[in-house]
C-alpha cells in the first residue's frame, strides 16, 4: 500500500519548470528594454539602484538554469516508484534476475543512480535557499526606491507564492526521495537474501 500511496505523491508533485516561469514572468526580469513591463516603476528607479539591481539579476540566471533542469529530478522518482512496484512483484513472483537488473540501474546507471538523485535534491535546496536569500534582498532594495502605491502592487503580484511553491516542491522532492530509497535499499537487500538463501 504505501508503494502504491509513494507512486501517487510523486506523480502529484508540482512541475518545477513551469513553477519556475511562472515566478519568472511575475517577478523582477533582468533590465532591458522591451523588460518589465509588468513593473513599470522599475524604469523609474535611478541609476545606480539599476545597475546593482541588473548585478544581482544577471548573477541569479545560474541559478535559475540550475533550478530549471531540476525538473529531471521528478522525472527519475517517477521511475523510482515504477522501479519500487517492479521490484515488489519480481521479489514476490521469485524473479531473481529482473530483479537483478532493476537493482543495478538504481545502483549503478549513470543516469538513474540513486546516489547522484540524492545529489541533486540537495543541490536544488542549495539553490533555492539562495534563490530566496537573493529575492528577499533584491525586493528590499526594490522596495526602498518606491512609492508607497507601487510597493504595495509589486509585494501584491504573485512572484512570493510560486517561489513559496517552488520551496515546497522541493522540500516533498526531499521527503519522498528519501522515502524511495529506503524502500528501495530495503528491497534490493531482500531480494539478494533470497539470492543467497536459492
Amino acid at each position: 500500500m504505501e508503494i502504491k500511496e509513494l507512486k501517487k505523491e510523486v506523480e502529484s508533485l508540482t512541475n518545477l519548470s513551469t513553477e519556475l516561469k511562472k515566478f519568472q514572468e511575475n517577478w523582477i526580469q533582468p533590465i532591458r528594454k522591451n523588460s518589465n513591463y509588468h513593473l513599470p516603476f522599475i524604469k523609474e528607479l535611478d541609476e545606480n539602484t539599476k545597475q546593482r539591481l541588473q548585478l544581482k539579476l544577471t548573477a541569479l540566471q545560474p541559478i535559475l538554469n540550475q533550478i530549471n533542469s531540476s525538473q529531471v529530478i521528478q522525472d527519475k522518482l517517477k521511475q523510482y516508484s515504477r522501479y519500487l512496484i517492479e521490484l515488489k512483484l519480481s521479489t514476490f513472483n521469485g524473479d531473481i534476475e529482473k530483479s537483478k537488473v532493476i537493482s543495478h540501474q538504481v545502483l549503478n546507471d549513470d543516469y538513474l543512480s540513486l546516489k547522484q538523485t540524492l545529489s541533486d535534491v540537495k543541490l536544488l535546496e542549495a539553490s533555492l535557499n539562495h534563490l530566496h536569500q537573493e529575492y528577499q534582498e533584491i525586493n528590499q532594495m526594490v522596495s526602498k526606491n518606491l512609492t508607497l502605491e507601487d510597493s504595495l502592487f509589486f509585494m501584491d503580484m504573485p512572484h512570493q507564492k510560486y517561489l513559496n511553491n517552488l520551496l515546497q516542491t522541493s522540500k516533498r522532492q526531499k521527503e519522498l526521495s528519501q522515502r524511495i530509497g529506503t524502500h528501495l535499499i530495503t528491497m534490493i537487500k531482500e531480494t539478494q537474501l533470497r539470492k543467497g538463501g536459492k
